[in-house]
């Protein structure tokens, strides 16, 4: 059996056994609560719309509900689930702009900067109490919006890359910029850039795009609805990358490859067999900042008659109780609970019978401080926008694949984005 099998395995069962004990004890605790905190004052029903591809309800927010209703006995809470990814950005956004939706709305592929600006989102910077140190705050961060936090991630994740065998020590970054990646793929023309690994990679297009969302705001002004795409720093990104070596593809393992992406959800995380984060190195921007992926973000409906409660059920997914939930997956927005779910993890899987494998020297304490240094640099998350995100992949494959100059290519994407963003 491959040693990332059995790993994934071990996990797997390490992970169970922690949700049946997790479950007994939130059974107790449920019923406990009841007896203790059911005269809190909160009244009402909420209702949560959140996405989800297999129809089945986001099990974190589901035990939440019921716990949350269990120290709250004047609470109702129901999840509205969606299937459909193209319909539900269309099915909220007609709801929120006719004054209806439900009261907490989970923000994937929603255009919520422009709800925002429509006042169609409640700026949580009055609601939750977010204390200094307690939580990822750089990730929090990067969510502001014209200075109001409209949106607030449960979890997180890190896009990294781990430098392959084939770079020597000293010919490793400390980070990924687009002028070393250049500078290292030229170097290396018999090598392909990235071995298998998940999210960006892969085609020039997909390399472009990782480096156009981490320079977002040099490109648009969401706040001003102003696209400044037709210019010599969107041409230089095009140009620069079309002039990588043919490593451009992923590869198999066992191939030679510059680097090995990987998706960082956790400090515990063991993918493949890979454990330590010693060697493993972020994209950043041309400022040095990097990009966290954080779709697990939701947002309180401006419409809703039950903001309060709203806030209350918000600030309660972000207690160190719900974040260290085996439910929740990524790593928790709570910093300390990120840490303890990690110890956690990995115990579990230390203490499987039989087991002897690589955790046993594995420095989970030096993976946890690697890992917040890398969050301490982000500077911002993934495009939210669907059409946006859409118009510059389109552009950008346009042009890797002959159809149209660079200048073409911001010039289309400018006029686009200059109609799209003053609609």
């Amino acid at each position: 059996m491959k040693k990332a099998t059995l790993i994934f395995l071990l996990l797997a069962a390490a992970m169970l056994s922690a949700c049946n004990n997790r479950a007994e004890q939130r059974e107790e605790n449920q019923t406990t609560n009841m007896n203790e905190n059911s005269n809190t004052g909160l009244t009402g029903e909420l209702t949560i719309a959140s996405l989800s591809f297999t129809g089945s309800v986001n099990p974190l927010l589901e035990s939440a509900a019921r716990m949350f209703e269990a120290q709250n006995e004047g609470v109702t809470i129901r999840n509205v689930i969606y299937d459909n990814w193209q319909t539900y950005a269309q099915i909220i956004n007609t709801a929120l702009m006719s004054g209806g939706g439900e009261d907490i709305i989970s923000i994937q592929n929603l255009q919520w900067q422009r709800l925002a600006d429509t006042g169609r989102l409640v700026d949580m910077n009055d609601h939750i109490h977010l204390r200094p140190g307690e939580f990822y705050q750089n990730v929090l961060d990067a969510f502001l919006y014209n200075g109001g936090r409209y949106v607030i991630p449960l979890t997180f994740g890190l896009s990294a890359f781990q430098a392959r065998d084939l770079l020597a020590p000293d010919e490793r970054p400390s980070v990924l910029t687009l002028e070393n990646l250049i500078e290292l793929s030229n170097a290396h023309p018999e090598a392909l850039l990235f071995q298998s690994g998940t999210g960006f990679g892969g085609t020039p297009a997909s390399v472009a795009e990782l480096f156009f969302e981490l320079d977002f705001h040099k490109y648009i002004d969401l706040a001003n609805r102003v696209a400044n795409i037709d210019n010599e720093n969107f041409i230089t990104l095009l140009e620069a990358v079309q002039t990588m070596s043919n490593g451009l593809r992923w590869g198999e393992a066992g191939e030679e490859a510059l680097f090995w992406e990987i998706l960082i959800h956790s400090p515990a995380m063991t993918i493949n067999g890979t454990d330590d984060f010693s060697d493993f190195i972020v994209a950043t921007n041309s400022s040095g900042g990097n990009l966290a992926s954080a779709h697990n973000g939701f947002a309180i409906n401006a419409n809703s008659q039950n903001q309060e409660l709203a806030a209350a059920f918000m600030q309660f997914l972000l207690s160190k109780e719900m974040q260290t939930s085996p439910e929740i997956h990524g790593t928790p927005i709570n910093r300390a609970a990120a840490a303890e779910r990690s110890r956690m993890t990995i115990s579990s899987i230390r203490a499987y019978p039989g087991y002897t494998g690589s955790t046993a020297d594995f420095d989970l304490e030096n993976n946890i401080a690697i890992f917040n240094k890398f969050e301490a640099s982000v500077t911002s998350v993934g495009i939210a926008d669907p059409m946006i995100r859409n118009f510059v992949r389109a552009e950008m494959e346009r042009f890797f694949n002959g159809e149209v100059t660079a200048q073409e290519a911001a010039s289309n994407l400018q006029i686009r984005l200059t109609t799209y963003l003053n609609e």
